[in-house]
């Protein structure tokens, strides 16, 4: 299980501790995908970005404020998303047999780029935690998920995924304890906040990606992505305004 080693201190940067649950959250969610059961990579996700919101949190003793962000894991509210679900259900089971078939050919690819969304997802919640003195209304939540998306999407993250691949390829059984990691997680539900199954592996796996993110080049994406998530955010909310809705 992915606990901290001591107390996390605020700070101007995620810590190293959040930053290492990111990564760990990042390793889990893109295993989901090698479990042979429908629904299952969704399910796997949104534990993994509930976990992720749950850490963030802590590190800056905020956990009293979980309620407010299930927009970030969740989905646009319960009925939209029972709603929606019924309605994808039917065309994920046809697509499920061609969707596996796509995971092997596009694997390497997505093991960075799902860790990345983890790391980011952590860092751009801390941001907002370092900076706000109360709880966010529904609405900015839901703004702050489509800017990061948006942000995200537009990011080119090739140099860094062939870094991380390299780092992550000395470790032995990764994958096997990624992919185990996430069965026991898809059997569990809700996770509990502040729990993730993990182990030596996957802790390892975890270790070796962090020392990719401390180069300067990766902190050169850092910075660009919080550029363009500031900017995404800032458009939506005078979009929002301009509609005569209130900021937040």
């Amino acid at each position: 299980m992915s606990e901290p080693q001591q107390s996390p201190t605020p700070s101007s940067e995620p810590s190293r501790w959040l930053q290492h649950q990111c990564v760990v959250a990042g390793l889990v969610s893109s295993a989901s995908r090698f479990v042979p059961l429908p629904f299952v990579d969704d399910l796997v996700r949104m534990q993994c970005q509930r976990f992720v919101v749950s850490r963030a949190l802590a590190s800056r003793d905020r956990s009293e404020w979980a309620r407010h962000f299930r927009p970030v894991y969740g989905g646009g509210g319960c009925l939209a998303g029972c709603i929606g679900s019924l309605i994808r259900a039917p065309l994920k089971l046809l697509l499920f047999p061609i969707r596996k078939v796509l995971v092997l050919v596009t694997s390497v690819r997505h093991v960075p780029l799902e860790i990345m969304r983890m790391v980011l997802l952590g860092r751009t919640l801390d941001r907002y935690l370092a900076e706000q003195a109360v709880p966010p209304s529904g609405d900015e939540v839901v703004r702050m998920r489509v800017a990061f998306e948006e942000s995200f999407a537009r990011m080119d993250f090739h140099v860094l995924r062939a870094a991380m691949l390299d780092a992550l390829s000395s470790v032995g059984g990764l994958k096997a304890a990624a992919i185990a990691s996430a069965r026991r997680l898809a059997t569990r539900s809700p996770v509990a906040a502040g729990e993730l199954p993990s182990d030596e592996a996957l802790e390892a796996g975890a270790t070796k990606v962090q020392a990719v993110l401390q180069r300067s080049e990766t902190l050169e994406l850092f910075a660009e992505f919080d550029r363009r998530y500031n900017e995404t955010l800032q458009r939506l909310t005078l979009e929002k305004e301009a509609t005569g809705g209130p900021a937040s």
